[in-house]
C-alpha cells in the first residue's frame, strides 16, 4: 500500500494544481469556474501545454529548444500574409507551416546530434534567424491584418466556455504518453535519452531518434503558433515570446530532469495549468508586472525544490540518517 501512494513528481503537481485551483476559487475571485474566466484562461493553458509537450520531447534528449518563440512567430506571419484573410488560402498556407516547422526541427537536430554541438545556442542562433527571417517575409507593415475567419473561428471554438484548444491539447498529452510507453518508436526515443552509449551498442540509431525529436518538436511549436494566431486574429512578431520560459518550467514542474531522461507530458500538462493558473491569479489580484516576477518566481522555486525533494528522497533520506548517527 505505501508503494502505491507513494509520491511522485506527477502526484505532487497534480496536488499543488488542486489546491491552486482551490485557492483561486475560494480566495482570489468566486468566479474562477465561471464561463467568462473559462474563456479567458483555457486557451492560455491549452497552447501552453502543447508547446510545453513539444518541449518536452527535447528536454528529455537533454538539450533544451529556444527557437520556439521564432517558430511560433512565423508560423503566424505565414497564416497572416499567405492566405490574404482569404480561407480558401488556408490549407497552403498550413502545408507551408508544417514545411517550415520541419526544416527547423531538421536544421536544430542536425546541429545538435548531427555535429554534436551544444542544444542551447544551436536552438537560440536558429531562432534568431527564424525571427529574422520572418521580419522580412512579413514587412514592416503587414498588408493583411487579420487571419482568416475559419481559423479564427477554429481557434476560439469551445464547450461550456471551455475552449476547444484546451481539450485538444489534453487529447495529444495523453497521445504523447501512450507513444512514449506503448510504441516502439517511443520507447526507443525514451532509451536513447536515458542511456545513448547503452542504446548506440543495441543497436538502435540514436542521434536519428533524437533528431526526430526535434522535428517533432517544431511541429508541435507550428501548431501553437497557428492556434495562438487564431486565438488572437492579428498575430505579431511578439506572438511566441511568453511560451518560451514557461514551457520549460511547465515541463520541468512535471518532473523532468533538465539533463534528459524519461519525461511525462500529463505531469507537463498539469504543470502548464499551474504556470496558466498562478499567473492569472496574481493579474485578478492586480499585482504589478514586478510583484508577479517576484510571486512567481518564488513559488516556482518552492515548486522545484519540493519536485526534486521527492525525485531523490531515497538519498535525502539515507544522508540525513548518517547526519543522526
Amino acid at each position: 500500500m505505501a508503494r502505491a501512494i507513494r509520491p511522485t513528481p506527477t502526484l505532487v503537481i497534480t496536488g499543488a494544481v488542486v489546491l491552486l485551483t482551490a485557492i483561486s476559487q475560494l480566495v482570489v475571485t468566486d468566479g474562477f469556474f465561471s464561463r467568462g474566466s473559462l474563456s479567458t484562461l483555457t486557451p492560455l493553458i491549452g497552447i501552453l501545454v502543447l508547446v510545453a509537450v513539444g518541449q518536452a520531447f527535447v528536454i528529455s534528449t537533454g538539450g533544451i529548444d529556444l527557437s520556439l518563440p521564432g517558430t511560433m512567430t512565423w508560423v503566424g506571419a505565414i497564416v497572416l500574409e499567405q492566405p490574404k484573410g482569404a480561407d480558401g488560402g488556408l490549407f497552403g498556407a498550413v502545408v507551408l507551416c508544417a514545411g517550415v516547422c520541419v526544416l527547423i526541427g531538421l536544421v536544430n537536430g542536425i546541429l545538435v546530434e548531427g555535429l554534436g554541438l551544444n542544444s542551447l545556442v544551436v536552438t537560440l542562433a536558429v531562432g534568431q534567424l527564424v525571427l529574422g527571417c520572418t521580419q522580412l517575409y512579413r514587412g514592416a507593415v503587414p498588408q493583411v491584418q487579420r487571419v482568416p475567419d475559419n481559423l479564427a473561428a477554429w481557434a476560439t471554438a469551445g464547450i461550456g466556455g471551455v475552449s476547444g484548444i484546451l481539450l485538444a491539447s489534453v487529447a495529444l498529452a495523453v497521445l504523447a504518453t501512450f507513444f512514449l510507453h506503448r510504441v516502439v518508436a517511443g520507447r526507443r526515443l525514451v532509451a536513447v535519452s536515458t542511456a545513448k552509449r547503452a542504446a548506440v551498442l543495441t543497436g538502435i540509431r540514436a542521434s536519428l531518434y533524437r533528431m526526430a525529436a526535434y522535428v517533432v518538436a517544431a511541429l508541435v511549436y507550428g501548431v501553437g503558433g497557428l492556434l495562438a494566431a487564431g486565438q488572437t486574429g492579428t498575430p505579431d512578431l511578439t506572438l511566441g515570446e511568453p511560451y518560451l520560459l514557461t514551457s520549460v518550467v511547465a515541463v520541468v514542474l512535471g518532473g523532468a530532469a533538465l539533463t534528459g531522461g524519461r519525461v511525462s507530458p500529463i505531469a507537463t500538462l498539469m504543470g502548464a495549468v499551474f504556470v496558466t493558473v498562478l499567473d492569472f491569479d496574481l493579474r485578478v489580484l492586480g499585482l504589478s508586472a514586478g510583484a508577479r516576477l517576484i510571486v512567481q518566481g518564488a513559488v516556482l522555486a518552492l515548486g522545484l525544490s519540493l519536485i526534486n525533494v521527492v525525485r531523490h528522497r531515497a538519498e535525502i533520506g539515507r544522508a540525513l540518517r548518517r547526519l543522526a548517527a
